[in-house]
């Protein structure tokens, strides 16, 4: 029965109102009737209503789980939650709050199971994540609830092939066949498919079979993937047949395609011969470079920006001092550049008066552990009192970007053309461009390789030198540096920052499971939580050692987005740990791709936390230790190998710092077996780690570098 509309009665105000088409009008009084009349359905019905209307989703589910608590089994009442619930996420998640909508997600299907649409979005938002494993049960309900739908079908197929966690040869062949065999299956996409389950050949035929540009679509995507599945010989050559179909260079992306063929590397090595044959052949390929682009090539290349997007990461990962390569190859991408676009080159124009002028340009300004590291240096220049613009380069803009956003003066949200980004950036007429991870995005690199401001430095996100004769300064941390870190970079000014070289965020204290609750084994755990592209073949002898000399023990990894090359890393270490006289059936354990707090709670179950020679922990060893988690290192030849080095001796557990290899594996064994020994470690870390995460005073340091870099711009930084 309707409440009677009596003269000032809002329910009868909201339903006028609703029914004149005045919605906020509607909203407001249905929320006073609401107020007045809790237990009305009708007053919450119309409230709901009119909210929808207005499109204001989040007024409209607390009412609409007051009607669902009301009436538990009404199905449109059960049903209108959810789909509020699931549109919500939808939108947070397009404003980049994945935990938010992930949430939202979570009370969509806790309301209705079968929601199809609440369903795919979660499992989206996982597999955006790299979280397949994570992604899959989703995945499977949503294919059992719409069998026909051939897009699930694919999406659900592909999710497996990616997920390498469990049985992975015989579920990727599955997959596989079932992709093969779905009708219109487009062939590169297949392809795909097919490099991920180690089938190279078969995806290069694909890229072979392309006989003009037209059809090229993601073939260079495909390339790429090659080479992430570690097939560099196969990558190479299909880079070099798309390179061929753009007349190198004369259409873009010709010329990137070229430089991919001489330069593809894989992610994962077989052994240590493999590795030092793939650098000598990318020393090789710079040399053809050289040769086949002079004056001449260069003036029949399309002038695209777009054309030198390449990003030597891998290289950084062999182990070596790169500054002779990298030089090298900056010195070409300038060549090219100089012939492409000159003014973007070009000396800047003479400063007018005004304030200084600062910008940070990066496209990890959103969760990461770049934005982890750095979002405090924008807050320091900003507190210097300077004009300061953050660059974030799309396509990710999250509550992240939002938060640093808040932090500086302008907040620069870019997804366009290079050259346009390029022009945007220089008319800012900037004094100083700080780009923290110069290296690890191929767009970054060639705005790192123009002058967009009077002075440009770089610091150690992507911890390697620029190869850039357009970065003046390389700003890292004095205690992560060797005593000859000079020779490692070819950037003309190297200033050096105390501590960790930031004011670190600490992360909300992860909850305390058990390793069943983790799906986790017995026995002493060694966690190597580094990428696979980061566990270099000098790992694996040492890691044979620790499982041979502790039969109960277990190495604990992550996988990998890119699941061939977890594969071949997995079979790698098996070989290693045989070869020691251990079980890898039972003593190595690779467990998928966690969100951060879930990577939390695992190191807080494991006994210690095995660091990686060559190329140390950095946030990962930070999170280690906010854990309790010991971390065992020992010091390599260059900084990205002596981040945990520096941590550790700044909180006075120098014995985890070993001299080799055995010693470490020694350390590891020792600390792992002796549980009152890691208490004590844990109570020494926590009590290091405020002054640590504080940064030891390198925010002023950091501030009185911008200051001098600033005045050799012209500016006044007082």
């Amino acid at each position: 029965m309707r409440e009677p509309a009596v003269p000032g009665d809002p329910l009868g105000a909201a339903r006028a109102a609703f029914a004149a088409g005045d919605w906020p009008a509607a909203l407001a009084a249905a929320q006073a009737a609401v107020e007045r009349l809790p237990g009305s359905v009708d007053a919450l019905v119309l409230a709901v209503n009119s909210a929808l209307r207005c499109d204001a989703l989040a007024r409209a589910v607390p009412w609409l789980e007051a009607l669902h608590r009301a009436h538990p089994g009404h199905p449109q009442f059960t049903r209108m939650l959810s789909t509020a619930h699931n549109n919500l996420g939808a939108r947070q998640q397009r404003a980049g709050d994945a935990t938010a909508a992930l949430g939202s997600f979570d009370h969509a299907l806790a309301a209705w199971p079968d929601n199809t649409d609440a369903l795919f979005n979660r499992a989206k938002l996982a597999l955006a994540a790299g979280q397949t494993t994570t992604a899959l049960p989703d995945l499977r309900r949503l294919s059992a609830l719409a069998p026909r739908d051939v897009a699930v079908g694919v999406l659900l197929a592909e999710t497996e092939i990616a997920d390498d966690i469990a049985d992975p040869p015989l579920r990727a062949r599955e997959a596989l066949a079932r992709l093969a065999a779905t009708p219109g299956i487009d062939r590169l996409r297949l392809a795909f498919a097919q490099a991920d389950t180690g089938d190279g050949a078969g995806a290069l035929d694909a890229v072979l079979a392309l006989s003009d540009l037209m059809q090229a679509g993601n073939a260079g995507a495909l390339a790429h993937r090659l080479a992430e599945c570690s097939d560099a010989a196969r990558a190479r050559r299909a880079f070099d047949h798309l390179a061929g179909l753009a007349g190198r260079g004369r259409e873009a992306p010709g010329l990137q395609w070229a430089i991919g063929a001489r330069l593809a590397l894989p992610m994962v090595y077989r052994d240590l011969a493999e590795l030092e044959t793939h650098r000598a052949g990318f020393a090789a390929g710079l040399d053809a470079l050289d040769a086949e682009y002079d004056a001449v090539a260069l003036a029949r290349c399309a002038p695209r920006l777009e054309q030198l997007q390449w990003a030597n990461f891998l290289l950084a990962y062999q182990g070596h001092n790169d500054a002779p390569l990298m030089h090298r190859f900056g010195t070409f991408t300038g060549r090219c550049l100089d012939a492409f676009a000159p003014p973007l080159r070009a000396p800047m124009p003479p400063r007018r008066p005004g304030a200084p002028r600062i910008g940070f340009l990066s496209s990890a300004f959103r969760h990461s552990t770049v934005g982890s590291y750095f979002a405090s240096w924008v807050a320091t220049a900003k507190s210097r009192g300077w004009r300061v613009e953050v660059f974030q380069l799309g396509p990710t803009f999250d509550d992240f970007t939002t938060r640093i956003g808040r932090d500086c003066d302008h907040l620069h949200r870019l997804d366009a053309p290079l050259d346009a980004i390029a022009g945007m950036v220089r008319g800012r007429e900037l004094d100083l461009l700080v780009f923290p991870d110069l290296g690890a995005d191929a767009r970054v690199n060639v705005l790192g390789a123009l002058r967009l401001a009077r002075r440009q430095a770089m610091a150690w996100g992507q911890p390697t030198t620029s190869g850039s004769d357009r970065i003046d300064c390389f700003i890292g941390c004095a205690g992560m540096e060797p005593p000859d870190a000079r020779a490692h970079y070819v950037e003309p000014d190297l200033r050096w920052l105390p501590g960790i070289g930031t004011h670190y965020a600490a992360p909300v204290p992860p909850a305390r499971r058990s390793r069943a609750e983790l799906g986790l084994p017995a026995g002493r755990l060694h966690l190597v939580p580094q990428s696979p592209f980061k566990i270099h073949p000098d790992t694996d002898a040492m890691l044979g050692t620790i499982a041979a000399a502790d039969p109960d023990s277990v190495v604990l990894l992550f996988g990998s987005e890119r699941p061939r090359s977890a594969a071949l890393l997995r079979e790698r270490l098996g070989r290693a740990l045989r070869a020691a006289g251990a079980d890898p059936d039972r003593q190595l354990r690779f467990l998928p791709l966690v969100p951060r707090q879930r990577f939390l709670e695992v190191c807080a179950v494991c006994d210690v936390m095995v660091d990686t020679p060559h190329w140390s922990g950095g946030n990962t060893t930070i999170d280690a230790l906010l854990s309790g988690l010991p971390v065992i290192t020992v010091p390599g030849a260059l900084m990205r190998g002596r981040q945990s080095t520096a941590m550790l001796r700044a909180l006075g557990v120098d014995e985890l710092v070993c001299p080799d290899a055995a010693a470490q594996a020694a350390t590891a064994l020792a600390v792992a077996g002796d549980p009152a020994r890691r208490v004590e470690l844990a109570r020494r870390i926590a009590a290091g780690l405020p002054d640590l995460l504080a940064g030891g005073g390198a925010m002023n340091v950091l501030g009185d570098h911008f200051a001098a870099l600033l005045t050799e711009a012209g500016a006044d930084p007082s």
